[in-house]
């Protein structure tokens, strides 16, 4: 359905259309209140028998880039139900903004470039599927080398995004596939990085382990803080990627960086060389959100390889 044709159906049909109006979230608590209230097992068709989402902006000036990539989760939802989505009420600076990863292509639902990017510091959504688990990871961590570190390596931020990328085939169970999105911010000289997936979320999937192993069920917290545990896993067979999300956190501490997890009702922020804050939350995050915040004044240089000219020598 083409722009004009989606106005004029948004102005017959009007009362039987949903708006989701989105805010600047002030907490992780009112990003996931905000997340549950709108899922699509929310949408009331007696009130709104029209398959089509309006995303009303009015309220936000910004987004973060969690929010970014829970926000594609939940329009994917939609999406696969059959609705369409479209934008309004966003102002320029934040149109630019949304544009500069194809957001507005992700809406309608339309095909773009997730390999092309049009602003050099943020990378297109991508939607997480096993075949390109592989792919991603990599690409990131050469094009910000390339734009932004010359000499310097992000070997690191590849190793968490492949590791956080398999925790969600391996553990969320989501019925929809889960996003990841990336971003470089200069002024505040970090790459943050997120995944989110609607699944069963990591206390409950660990604790399910337990059950099938006879062991005592764990609080939910306690179950998250145990995913990082070195060598802990409830996958039978481990991946080549790394060692699992232990694998992250130690990588991030290398860089004096920080890691923020959300699942079912705990919240943990890992603080480099510091005891993890752990959090109950008052909500249930549906799935998983894990945020990689990397400093990147403390990337180490590129180890030059030896090629096989020199080992000759």
């Amino acid at each position: 359905m083409r722009k004009s044709k989606i106005s004029q159906h948004y102005k017959r049909y009007r009362g039987k259309i949903k708006t989701i109006i989105v805010i600047d979230f002030n907490s992780i608590e009112e990003h996931i209140k905000w997340i549950n209230n709108n899922r699509v097992s929310k949408h009331d068709f007696r009130l709104f028998p029209v398959k089509l989402i309006i995303l009303d902006f009015t309220l936000c000036l910004h987004l973060k880039p969690y929010h970014v990539a829970a926000l594609a989760c939940l329009i994917f939802e939609y999406q696969s139900q059959g609705f369409k989505v479209r934008i309004k009420n966003a102002s320029d600076e934040l149109i630019k903004y949304l544009n500069s990863f194809y957001f507005d292509k992700f809406c309608n639902n339309e095909k773009f470039d997730e390999y092309k990017c049009s602003d050099p510091k943020t990378f297109p959504l991508w939607r997480l599927e096993k075949s390109k688990i592989s792919i991603y990871p990599d690409l990131i961590k050469k094009y910000y080398e390339n734009n932004h570190f010359d000499g310097k390596s992000l070997f690191s931020l590849s190793i968490a995004l492949g590791e956080l990328m398999n925790n969600v085939f391996d553990h969320s169970d989501s019925k929809i596939p889960g996003y990841t999105f990336t971003q470089y911010n200069s002024k505040m000289n970090s790459i943050i990085t997120c995944v989110c997936d609607f699944g069963v979320g990591i206390p409950n999937k660990i604790n399910k382990y337990l059950k099938d192993k006879n062991e005592e069920r764990m609080e939910n917290i306690d179950a998250l803080a145990k995913a990082f545990e070195f060598s802990f896993s409830t996958y039978s067979i481990p991946h080549n990627r790394g060692f699992g999300l232990d694998n992250v956190l130690s990588n991030i501490n290398e860089l004096n960086s920080k890691m923020i997890v959300i699942s079912n009702n705990a919240l943990i922020i890992f603080h480099p060389d510091k005891i993890a804050k752990k959090i109950t939350l008052d909500n249930h995050f549906p799935g998983t959100i894990c945020v990689v915040t990397l400093d990147t004044n403390n990337l180490p240089v590129i180890e030059e390889e030896l090629t096989d000219e020199i080992l000759l020598l």
